[in-house]
């Protein structure tokens, strides 16, 4: 019972790194099948150890770079400049969602042992153009949706913001578990709480 207790989350998280794969390097609601590989090149450039974007990415290659790099360094003024660079706001937002997303598949390989997953043929299929109606620039950096106070970012593109949760719940929990002290995966609620908040901490991030 134990060793099927393990594998079930462990079948349903490998599930959904390659289902996440397959979303990074297709088109996109904005960015198309080609740019979002690119944007994934360039931020594993920045984990691999390059100091600097690579300079015939452009600004959507040098938002990549920093994401993957420094985050925590990024303003409102640097993401300002990306805009009169030429990257709006909406394909910044992508972009942040392509290499979250990529870090959780590509440190979750890693941590395996196995090798980062390689870039197929990018599709020649546009991207969807799907931007939810309600998507508005308020108090943040980029589009949102809902009230000013606790708005949501990731719903300013529907489709990221499903990919983002189709990821987020096997990896962490299933949001109608988020509350449940008593919820057991492979650890229990309290050290997959512990693990998170320390995670965050040592990556500056709120948690």
């Amino acid at each position: 019972m134990l060793e099927n207790a393990v594998l079930a989350p462990a079948k349903l998280r490998q599930e959904a790194v390659d289902q996440a794969w397959q979303n990074l390097t297709a088109p996109g609601a904005l960015l198309t099948a080609a740019e979002r590989q690119q944007v994934i090149r360039d931020a594993r450039a920045a984990w691999a150890g390059a100091s600097q974007p690579n300079p015939d990415s452009g600004v959507a290659g040098e938002a990549a770079h920093w994401l993957a790099a420094d985050a925590e360094g990024l303003r409102a003024d640097i993401i300002a400049d990306f805009v009169d660079r030429g990257l709006d706001r909406l394909r910044y937002l992508e972009t942040v969602g392509v290499v979250g997303r990529l870090s959780n598949v590509d440190f979750y390989v890693r941590a395996l042992g196995a090798s980062e997953l390689p870039l197929p043929t990018p599709s020649t299929v546009a991207p969807t153009g799907t931007i939810d109606p309600e998507a508005a620039l308020t108090n943040m950096w980029v589009p949102t949706v809902g009230q000013t106070y606790a708005p949501h970012v990731v719903d300013a593109l529907p489709n990221e913001g499903d990919a983002v949760r189709d990821l987020h719940e096997p990896m962490y929990v299933l949001m109608t578990s988020v509350g449940d002290a008593s919820h057991q995966d492979v650890l229990s609620k309290s050290q997959i709480e512990y693990m998170a908040a320390r995670t965050s901490y040592l990556n500056e991030c709120f948690y």
